[in-house]
């Protein structure tokens, strides 16, 4: 069942935007990723409110649960230079 959910961008907001969500059940205070406005990325968000009444609107998803604003980015991966003397070559 679906949990139609009020966010804001950040705790003090007055503002809120209602996404949706079809996953295991969120909690006011959960931080959350919903889409950013490309649409290729995600913005951090914040759960104020939750509710099993879907609005008279289209709502969004929510993409899932945000990592912990403290944990580091993935290191990018690097190939090896061909000038570090590991690729094999016999000279």
């Amino acid at each position: 069942m679906p949990q139609f959910v009020a966010c804001k961008f950040r705790p003090d907001d007055q503002r809120s935007y209602t996404y949706v969500w079809d996953g295991e059940p969120l909690n006011v205070g959960d931080v959350v990723k919903v889409p950013d406005r490309s649409g290729d990325g995600w913005k951090r968000v914040h759960v104020a409110s939750i509710s099993n009444d879907a609005p008279p609107f289209e709502c969004k998803p929510i993409l899932g649960l945000a990592p912990e604003e403290d944990e580091p980015a993935p290191e990018p991966e690097t190939a090896a230079s061909a000038l570090d003397g590991d690729d094999g070559l016999p000279f």
